[in-house]
């Protein structure tokens, strides 16, 4: 909805007032409306800033630089940005002054769903690979898509650059729905590396995808269109596919080109001039030759895409690896936090010693004139599934001669990302002699029931706590700090 009372003036280029006339949309950042100069009939767009939503003084500021910077950008396949108002004097507050276009937008066209002719595509990829390098030699755009590439006449311009970094404080990008630059989004910007100019190479890429194809190459490896980590996942770890898989009539040098401009890795991206190079020439470049140089460059290729295949498989199954860990890591120093102020009350109240906790090669808790209590967390696991949860991690707290139990981390649920702890107390099926037991999971004749399993049995037996019949018996006991708590009793009995 607009949010200025039409009709509105304002004041543009060289001073002369535009009147505010209909509005447009609203687009990632910002509401767009159409203007007309009162005295040089000049139809133009003009974007109102919503700096108020920047938190940062910083960012407003940096905002405003970037859109001054892309005044200096003037090219036929850009979007050229005639004024800007910092809103200093300024009834509406910030607010640029565009070029008007009129044609609509690329996004548009393609959702129309009619193929584009092969000639007429390329020739449409190449107005917009002329428009990103000329944008990219002032600065870095970080969100060309198809909504921010409009139509003049046929010819392709992109506009709204220099704003989409911004986008996410404004609205709290991980929990908004709808954003399109998710869609288009390198590796590199999910990952919070430094943005370079490869990103936009990037962006461009799945565009050309889109205008050959008329569908988003990531788009099957999303099951949900709105949401964040669907589109993370499929950027960080899902190759595209070859673009002839849909298009046949693509030439060769063109489907390498869009591979190359999709790589996870920047700098196996190519320089505009290369892109450009080869758009220009296509056909040339893949001219009737030997037809075995051209089968084993087909090979070349395939081999190449499967490489990439497997090293993003590899480097996906490495990426949950370490965020298990991480979120593992926190679960585990949670745990000692919930336990530090039982640990406290006793120093606080008991005047004759103190309880000292030691940390190598496992945490002990020395209890001054008791038996000490030992703790150690397991390396975490997944796929064991009990008590309505899934089981991630475990570990073994108990008397160091004496009874223990073993720690169980639950997690339930797919928002559920730390679990939570319980104790998990071993017994022996009472038709089972325990001394059959002895020297089997690691039980001795000096294991005190209830008990804990070693790491090395632990997994191995704690999936029968489903309530299949075992040798042993599991007791569940949610108040982990209630029990570390009667350790500390029962290790000064």
């Amino acid at each position: 909805m607009p949010s200025v009372i039409l009709p509105f003036s304002f004041s543009g280029p060289d001073g002369e007032a535009f009147k505010i006339t209909d509005f447009l949309g609203q687009g990632a950042f910002g509401k767009v409306y159409r203007a007309v100069g009162e005295k040089s009939g000049t139809v133009v767009a003009v974007k109102l800033i919503p700096v108020g939503a920047l938190s940062d003084s910083g960012n407003k500021i940096a905002l405003l630089n970037e859109i001054k910077t892309a005044r200096h950008v003037k090219h036929p396949n850009v979007i050229e940005v005639i004024h800007v108002n910092d809103g200093a004097s300024s009834e509406i507050g910030p607010y640029i002054v565009m070029e008007y276009v009129s044609g609509g937008s690329l996004a548009k066209l393609l959702r129309a769903g009619a193929q584009i002719p092969t000639d007429r595509a390329i020739g449409m990829m190449i107005d917009v690979a002329e428009g990103a390098r000329a944008v990219n030699e002032k600065l870095i755009h970080r969100d060309i898509k198809p909504d921010n590439i409009l139509i003049e006449g046929g010819r392709l311009k992109i506009g709204d650059f220099g704003i989409s970094k911004f986008v996410d404080e404004a609205t709290r990008l991980r929990t908004f729905k709808g954003q399109q630059h998710v869609r288009y989004m390198a590796p590199e910007g999910w990952a919070n590396q430094a943005n370079t100019v490869k990103i936009d190479v990037y962006s461009v890429g799945l565009v050309f995808y889109e205008i050959l194809t008329l569908k988003h190459p990531l788009l099957q490896y999303v099951n949900d269109p709105d949401n964040f980590l669907d589109w993370q996942k499929a950027h960080l770890y899902q190759p595209c596919p070859d673009v002839r898989g849909l298009r046949p009539d693509v030439p060769s040098p063109v489907a390498q080109l869009l591979s190359r401009m999709v790589s996870k890795r920047p700098a196996e991206r190519p320089s505009w001039d290369d892109v450009l190079g080869i758009l220009s020439q296509p056909e040339t470049l893949s001219s009737p030759g030997k037809p075995s140089v051209t089968a084993a460059v087909e090979a070349a290729v395939a081999r190449k895409r499967d490489l990439q295949k497997a090293e993003l498989e590899e480097r996906a199954r490495q990426d949950e690896r370490d965020e298990m860990l991480g979120l593992y890591r926190y679960a585990c120093s949670e745990l000692l936090k919930q336990l530090k102020p039982v640990v406290e009350q006793f120093n606080r109240e008991f005047q004759h010693g103190k309880i000292i906790q030691q940390a190598e090669p496992f945490i002990i808790f020395d209890i001054p004139m008791g038996e000490s209590i030992q703790l150690s967390f397991f390396p975490p696991r997944r796929g064991i599934k009990i008590r309505n949860g899934e089981v991630i991690g475990g570990g073994w707290l108990g008397l160091a001669r004496g009874r223990s139990a073993n720690l169980v981390l639950l997690k339930h649920g797919a928002d559920d990302l730390y679990g939570r702890w319980a104790i998990c107390e071993i017994k022996i099926m009472g038709v089972i002699r325990p001394a059959s037991l002895i020297g089997k999971y690691g039980i001795t004749a000096e294991t005190v029931e209830p008990f804990g399993l070693k790491d090395e049995y632990f997994y191995e037996h704690i999936q029968h706590a489903s309530g299949a019949l075992h040798i042993f018996n599991f007791f569940f006991i949610d108040d982990v700090v209630g029990y570390f708590a009667g350790l500390i009793h029962d290790a000064l009995q």
